[in-house]
């Protein structure tokens, strides 16, 4: 089976890394199409029900968004970069880059459906990352929500 268009999720981990290799090895191959996603996780904002019960107190809201943007920087250079050594390496792959915000899990499978993908490519757990973000746990919610076929690198 070809898989003509490929996404890989992406998020700066190792085991993100050796999964870019693979589906780019993959997609080049099969003269196919590759989609590097990376979702950029939402910090929430903990909420003390009146200040009691062990409550720790609430940091300037504008404080989670500066915190929000920094994340999304350092998501959006890691995965710059990685565009940039796909190109160099595979220079006549045709590949895309989608950086999102949301819950991992859902937004992979959310973007495996609009875009039509054959295939999605994954790290077994993102242990590291850039913000130390646990990949293991999204990659098995991915292949329990969707019907799209998932490859999922060690």
């Amino acid at each position: 089976m070809l898989f003509k268009k490929i996404l890989v999720a992406y998020d700066g981990s190792e085991q993100a890394k050796r999964a870019i290799d693979y589906a780019a090895d993959m997609a080049n191959t099969c003269g196919g199409f590759l989609v590097v996603l990376t979702v950029v996780p939402r910090v929430t904002i903990p909420v003390f029900p009146e200040e009691g019960y062990g409550a720790a107190p609430l940091t300037n809201a504008q404080d989670f968004g500066d915190y929000q943007e920094k994340m999304r920087a350092m998501y959006q250079m890691s995965q710059t970069e990685v565009m940039k050594d796909i190109a160099e390496n595979f220079p006549k792959l045709k590949a895309e880059a989608i950086l999102l915000e949301g819950r991992p899990s859902a937004t992979i499978v959310e973007q495996a459906e609009k875009n039509g993908v054959d295939l999605i490519v994954m790290g077994s757990r993102g242990i590291g990352g850039i913000t130390g973000w646990i990949l293991g746990s999204t990659s098995r919610r991915v292949v329990e929500s969707c019907t799209k076929p998932v490859l999922v690198i060690k």
